[in-house]
C-alpha cells in the first residue's frame, strides 16, 4: 500500500527527473544553435590566411569569399590589390621572398652566434691551457673558417632575396 508520504517521495522524484530532461533538452536546442550561428558568421565573414613581414616587406592575405585580397607593403607604404589570373604567380613569388628574407635573417643570426662560440671557447682555453690550444690550432681555426663560410653564403642568399623581393614588390605596384 502507498502512503501519501511515498507518493509525495515520488511526484518529488518525477518532478526531478522531468526538470533534468527539459535542461538537456534546452542546453543540446542551445549548442545546436550556436554552432549553426557561428559558422555562418564565420563562412561570410573575411580571415586572415597568412601574412608575413621581412626586411622592410609585408604582406597579408585575406580570403573573401571567393576573392583572395593581398595588402603588400615596404616600409610604410601599403597597398591592396585583388588576387587575379595574372597576377597569381607575381604575388606567390613576394610572398616567398619575403618568407625567405626572414629565413636568411635567420640562418645570419645563427652563423653569427656559432661564430661567437668558437671565439668565446677559444678564449677560455687560452687562458686555462696555453698548451691545449696549440694542439687544436687547426681544429680552431677550421671551425672559424666553416662559421665565416656559412656567414658569407647566407649574406650572399640574403642580399639576393632582398633583390627579389624589391623585384616583385615593383611588379606588383607597375
Amino acid at each position: 500500500m502507498i502512503t501519501s508520504t511515498t507518493f509525495l517521495k515520488l511526484l518529488k522524484n518525477e518532478g526531478k527527473m522531468f526538470l533534468k530532461e527539459k535542461f538537456s533538452l534546452i542546453f543540446f536546442i542551445s549548442i545546436t544553435f550556436f554552432i549553426a550561428i557561428v559558422s555562418s558568421v564565420s563562412a561570410t565573414s573575411p580571415f586572415v590566411i597568412g601574412e608575413g613581414k621581412a626586411g622592410g616587406y609585408q604582406y597579408t592575405i585575406i580570403k573573401e569569399q571567393d576573392t583572395f585580397t593581398w595588402k603588400i607593403g615596404h616600409q610604410e607604404k601599403i597597398s591592396t590589390i585583388i588576387e587575379n589570373p595574372d597576377i597569381e604567380e607575381t604575388l606567390e613569388h613576394f610572398r616567398m621572398a619575403v618568407n625567405d628574407i626572414d629565413m636568411q635573417i635567420f640562418k645570419m643570426i645563427i652563423s653569427v652566434i656559432y661564430i661567437l662560440i668558437v671565439v668565446i671557447t677559444t678564449l677560455i682555453l687560452y687562458k686555462k691551457n696555453k698548451q691545449m690550444l696549440k694542439s687544436g690550432g687547426a681544429i680552431i681555426a677550421i671551425s672559424v673558417g666553416v662559421g665565416l663560410y656559412m656567414m658569407l653564403v647566407t649574406s650572399i642568399d640574403l642580399n639576393a632575396t632582398f633583390q627579389d623581393a624589391k623585384f616583385y614588390y615593383l611588379l606588383l605596384m607597375n
